[in-house]
């Protein structure tokens, strides 16, 4: 299985676009390693085919998935992606009013990298961003919303899943 020419030209424009030098390097030791011409080198190219298979889709719980390089995975330029449009919906909802978020995490790798992320999409959409202060569980955040009186919450978690994945709802 060799990468198409399709594919590198996906990965390689998710490399141009991805603000993370840790999933940038991942896919491109990818792509140089499914690029041999070696017995391994389908294995690289199959990982590759299924970070690209499509894009993570919020569930019942958001989005959660691995942590790794590509739209159908959890990584900074898929928070950034949801966090935007969540911005989009909430200047739609309170169009003529200045909406707020409250943003929580937990202490899983990149939980505070995503939440801080989230605010810096929200405050440059002119959205009143909070975040906690440090990591806290989840209904910890569903309080904030109603304490502080804000239009959403966004918590970065994949709660019970496993370390190696995380979550944004």
């Amino acid at each position: 299985m060799a990468v198409s020419a399709e594919l590198r030209a996906q990965v390689e424009a998710w490399i141009d676009d991805d603000p993370d030098a840790a999933t940038r390097g991942e896919l491109e030791m990818l792509l140089e390693q499914a690029s041999q011409d070696d017995a391994e080198a389908d294995v690289f190219a199959a990982e590759l085919d299924d970070a690209f298979s499509g894009l993570l889709q919020f569930g019942t719980a958001g989005l959660r998935g691995r942590m790794a390089g590509g739209p159908a995975r959890m990584n900074r330029a898929v928070v950034i992606r949801a966090a935007a449009g969540l911005a989009a919906y909430l200047l739609e909802a309170r169009a003529g009013a200045r909406p707020s978020v409250v943003i929580g995490y937990d202490a899983r790798h990149n939980s505070r990298t995503f939440a801080l992320d989230t605010a810096a999409v929200m405050t440059a959409a002119g959205i009143d961003a909070k975040i906690m202060p440090r990591a806290l569980p989840t209904p910890v955040l569903a309080y904030a919303v109603r304490h502080l009186g804000t239009d959403a919450g966004v918590m970065v978690t994949a709660s019970h899943n496993p370390p190696q994945d995380n979550g944004y709802k």
